[in-house]
């Protein structure tokens, strides 16, 4: 898991994807699981622009990767540096 301020808040992700948007921004798809936000919205995956990201570190805490709606091929990002290798579903799928 990653910790890192945004937007005036303290986060920790599950980073799932990181790469490109179409617009050139270096980003990151990770889900938020802790810590505050103005949304209030946790536990589905985000968009985070790197560049304003503020004191990045990892985490001590490790993660399992099984968002139902992670999408290996983000269509979000449209040059994919690296990507989590979805958890095998319990029905042998995916």
């Amino acid at each position: 898991m990653l910790e890192f301020d945004y937007g005036g808040y303290h986060r920790v992700v599950q980073p799932y994807c990181h790469g490109f948007t179409r617009k050139g921004a270096e980003t990151l798809r990770a889900v938020q699981v802790s810590s505050d936000s103005r949304s209030g919205r946790r536990g589905f995956g985000k968009l985070w622009t790197v560049a304003k990201m503020q004191n990045l570190r990892v985490a001590v805490e490790t993660f399992v990767p099984d968002d139902p709606d992670y999408n290996p091929n983000d269509t979000a990002l449209i040059e994919i540096h690296c990507r989590v290798k979805p958890a095998p579903r319990p029905d042998g799928s995916g």
